[in-house]
């Protein structure tokens, strides 16, 4: 394990910034989908009419360009703290501590708060709710 443990609060100020790093996660996955899409059929209309190369050319820096942006984002999360488990769903995770164990604190975009956890060798599909703060 390398990085921070992080309290719940924590990540939850952060949740703002954390936020708009993640929607912009989702478009930019989004673009370099929609652009490998079109880099594969202007692939086989380039085996079909090699005149089409530049055109297979441009396809191709679409994705380079789709993909370095998509990779500024990932370190963008990675400099708060958080690690990308999902790009569709913008699904993010901090090391955090549960109970006396460490865990992951688990968010997803749409979330309002950081409400889950789960342990470090399981996935979002075994989330469990955080215990709220007993109300004073």
């Amino acid at each position: 394990m390398k990085g921070k443990i992080y309290r719940t609060d924590d990540v939850e100020r952060m949740l703002p910034l954390v936020s708009q790093i993640a929607a912009d996660l989702v478009l930019a996955y989004g673009e370099v989908t929609r652009a490998l899409h079109a880099y594969q059929a202007e692939e086989a209309a380039t085996r079909a009419d090699a005149s089409r190369e530049p055109l297979l050319e441009a396809c191709n820096r679409a994705v380079e360009a789709g993909l370095d942006r998509l990779q500024a984002l990932v370190d963008e999360m990675e400099s708060l703290g958080g690690t990308v488990r999902d790009y569709e769903n913008a699904s993010v995770d901090f090391y955090g501590e549960h109970e006396g164990q460490i865990v992951y604190l688990c968010w997803q975009l749409g979330e309002r708060h950081v409400a889950h956890w789960h342990g470090l060798d399981e996935g979002f599909a075994r989330r469990r709710p955080l215990a709220l703060p007993a109300a004073a």
